[in-house]
């Protein structure tokens, strides 16, 4: 499943972009010189079931061996798992998996004494599943960098198309004030109030927000032809790789300048993260940046920028004592502020002001106020500035960057999503008004409010004023018990919900199929066997006749069909929703559904 979900082949539940398996899978430690950790672990299952079958039963010594050193190498994984955050139920199941074998072989399974023959056999079956798996690693490295790439010339498109429009326009610009590429050394105040004058200091930001982009420390000239504002996270290895780039072009371009905003992805000062704390120290990293910009300006922000990234972004208590050492900074003085009010309202006002822009990972990087998609191609920073620069763009200040807001971000993720040819089994729940102009798909889960909230309004579109809405239920229960594609339990009675609908349709058909669809969503707190038998007689349905119906292997299967369907469409979040065949990436923003306004667009094409 891991090795599938690395291809793109199955998108696991529960881990998708934010989470902790998509953390691990871009760590350092996902793999081990260039192949993929999933790969060598499938290589030494599938090589350790061969051996074992060789061998009649039992491990030789030389396997027995081989367990030993697979068991503590998962238990070291264990222990990176814990240390860096990185927890991946799907990788934990693995290392679990080797900790048992091994406790099994050393409780009473005997060693066949030291012939290598079937650890030869094994480790030659382990071979070839790894020459299997690498031209398949080619090819979709291949396809990914084909996408980077589209991306990365579509966005560098919008930029050069902007700096021509906006020079054209000639607006009129503040005059220019003394560039901070090369700043001079301000005071060392010891008890700050605001921003040195010297950068730019934004406003909190406040949902939907339309201003202009800039960062509070800017480097380089106020009027540049080239202006990048980065969200950045200190602990994000991606970022760090993005960095090591930025820091370049800072030295080898005139007519740039560089702004940083906070978007920590850690829950301790970013409510966009919910209950994950993917980079735990990420808060405090930006709290350290944003005190020495307040203690030293530009000068000393940079500073410790470039210190926090050279680390990662991690530090004790100790090391933090040392660096300030090393940087100048009176450590009393710094850690005051640091663990301040002002500190803490700027990295909030960064946080937010990226929540009204739709942003929900890092980096994400703007240039003149576009951003830059496929920022993963090779150099593709550096290729995005000189494509710029060649372009002619006259210099400007921040005042011209305004970028989409989150909602028009969210709008146009969908609009730019391919047509996706939905499965003939997905229409099995659908009601089908005869003059309906737009097709809905949502796969979801009974027990998931967003499933529930999602279904409400899109039963509105399929009755009352136009336009109509053909709409189809697929069912993907976040319970392994009757979803074999997941191996998540998450709602408990996600199984007894979706058997009770399946069984309500083989009882009596679509009418009431749809019937105990409404009962089961306004019952999501509440849905048990007796609570299903209570309900039975306003139903219109035997309490009796709906047990046995739930109990039937034809309901377990139809449940596992529709989730099977679902997971090769690349299912990574429930629930998961289709307008036309276009994949709605998100349509929650803020208080505001964003559906009805999708469908309303969607029945105008």
């Amino acid at each position: 499943m891991l090795v599938l979900d690395h291809f793109g082949a199955m998108s696991l539940p529960g881990c998708g972009a934010g989470s902790g398996c998509a953390a691990a899978a871009k760590s350092a430690w996902a793999h081990i010189g260039v192949v993929p950790v999933a790969f060598l672990g499938l290589a030494w299952f599938v090589a350790l079931v061969v051996s074992l079958i060789a061998s009649r039963g039992a491990f030789s010594s030389p396997a027995r061996l081989c367990v030993r050193i697979a068991a503590g190498v998962s238990l070291v994984y264990v222990g990176i798992a814990a240390g860096a955050n990185l927890w991946c139920v799907y990788c934990l199941v693995v290392h679990a998996c080797n900790v048992l074998i091994f406790i099994l072989q050393e409780g009473g399974v005997k060693a066949t004494g030291a012939s290598s023959r079937p650890l030869v056999l094994g480790a030659g079956v382990a071979l070839a599943c790894l020459a299997v798996l690498a031209p398949i690693e080619l090819i979709a490295k291949r396809d990914s960098q084909a996408k980077a790439e589209e991306q990365l010339a579509a966005s560098t498109a919008k930029m050069t198309q902007r700096a021509a429009a906006q020079t054209q326009s000639k607006p009129t610009e503040p005059t220019p004030t003394k560039s901070t590429a090369t700043p001079t050394t301000p005071s060392n105040a010891a008890e700050p109030t605001k921003a040195p004058a010297s950068s730019e200091a934004a406003p909190p930001a406040t949902p939907e927000a339309v201003r202009p982009l800039a960062g509070r420390y800017r480097f380089g000239p106020e009027k540049a032809s080239v202006r990048i504002v980065m969200f950045t996270d200190y602990q994000c290895p991606d970022c760090y790789k993005v960095e090591e780039e930025l820091s370049s072009l800072m030295k080898s371009t005139p007519s740039l300048s560089v702004g940083i905003k906070y978007f920590p992805l850690s829950n301790k000062c970013n409510p966009a993260m919910g209950d994950s704390d993917m980079h735990p120290n990420a808060c405090w990293a930006a709290r350290a940046a944003e005190t020495a910009g307040l203690l030293k300006g530009p000068e000393g922000f940079w500073e410790m920028h470039h210190w926090l990234f050279s680390r990662r972004g991690s530090f004790t208590d100790a090391e933090l004592a040392a660096g300030l050492s090393q940087l100048g900074y009176d450590r009393k003085t710094f850690e005051s502020i640091m663990t301040g009010a002002q500190t803490g309202a700027a990295v909030k006002s960064d946080v937010d002001e990226g929540a009204s822009l739709g942003i929900f990972f890092t980096p994400m990087i703007f240039i003149n106020g576009v951003e830059l998609k496929g920022w993963n191609a090779p150099q593709a920073l550096t290729r995005a500035v000189a494509a710029v620069v060649a372009s002619g763009a006259a210099p400007a200040a921040n005042s011209a960057d305004v970028p989409p807001t989150a909602r028009e971000r969210y709008f146009n993720d969908w609009r730019e999503q391919p047509v996706t040819e939905m499965p003939d089994r997905f229409a099995r729940h659908t009601i089908s008004p005869s003059d309906a102009e737009v097709s809905v798909v949502l796969i979801g889960d009974y027990q998931e409010k967003n499933t529930a909230d999602a279904d409400g309004l899109l039963r509105l579109f399929t009755q009352g004023p136009k336009p109509h809405v053909r709409y189809s239920y697929v069912q993907f229960p976040i319970n392994k018990n009757c979803n074999p594609s997941t191996q998540l339990v998450k709602n408990l009675q996600a199984c007894d919900a979706a058997r009770a609908a399946e069984a309500a349709e083989v009882i009596g058909g679509d009418e009431l199929f749809w019937r105990m669809h409404d009962w089961l969503m306004s019952h999501q707190n509440g849905v048990t066997k007796e609570s299903l038998a209570t309900a039975c007689p306003e139903l219109g349905m035997d309490a009796e006749t709906l047990e046995t119906a739930m109990e039937q292997p034809f309901t377990a299967q139809a449940i596992a069909d529709d989730a099977k369907a679902a997971i090769a469409l690349g299912m990574d979040s429930v629930p998961r929703i289709y307008i036309n065949g276009k994949r709605v990436p998100r349509w929650k923003l803020n208080n505001e559904n964003l559906l009805a306004a999708m469908i309303l667009e969607a029945a105008q094409k």
